[in-house]
């Protein structure tokens, strides 16, 4: 599917309704490359308005995501939102300071055509949580042996495991005691 729209096409049509699904097979989200395990359904509408194209709509789909901690597969169901506002670049601010005060999305675009495909893109990823968990109780990972702690209730590492190159110092705290 073609997810471009011609600016000239729009502006004699005032109105154009795109749906389809968005074809990916993996995500690339914050540090982490994520499964799309069903198709990406997107559906935008994008309408001339008094401040330039206005572009809405919303993106449907579900990701395998590793749980921050304990790295388990976690499929994540996603409901993305597309808000944008596209303007022609010669109406593009001559300070970075005017744009920022804004707070709304706003894209200049130089060519008669507007791709669309970021704008799914950052749906997605912005629907992620700041944190994916595969459950709200999960213990994740041992920090010395990597032992998954939801299946190990019990699990202990040997407190006196010294890293062999940090022995020395071990005598010395030993020596300091003794003396104390």
């Amino acid at each position: 599917m073609n997810w471009v729209i011609d600016t000239e096409i729009l502006s004699q049509e005032r109105r154009i309704f795109i749906e389809g699904f968005y074809e990916a097979d993996y995500v690339d989200l914050h540090s982490y490359r994520c499964k799309v395990l069903e198709p990406v359904k997107v559906k935008i509408v994008a309408v001339v308005a008094k401040e330039g194209i206005a572009v809405g709509g919303y993106v449907k789909t579900t990701i395998e995501h590793p749980c921050d901690r304990c790295l388990k597969p976690v499929h994540l169901a996603i409901n993305g939102t597309i808000e944008a506002l596209y303007k022609p670049i010669d109406e593009a601010p001559e300070e970075r300071e005017e744009e920022l005060q804004s707070l709304r999305n706003v894209i200049y675009y130089s060519s008669g055509r507007i791709d669309l495909t970021d704008r799914i893109l950052e749906a997605i990823v912005m629907d992620v949580p700041m944190r994916v968990l595969c459950n709200k109780n999960c213990k994740g990972l041992c920090p010395r042996c990597g032992a998954d702690l939801n299946e190990n209730t019990d699990h202990s590492c040997e407190e006196q495991s010294i890293d062999p190159r940090l022995g020395r110092l071990l005598i010395l705290k030993k020596s300091i005691h003794k003396e104390g």
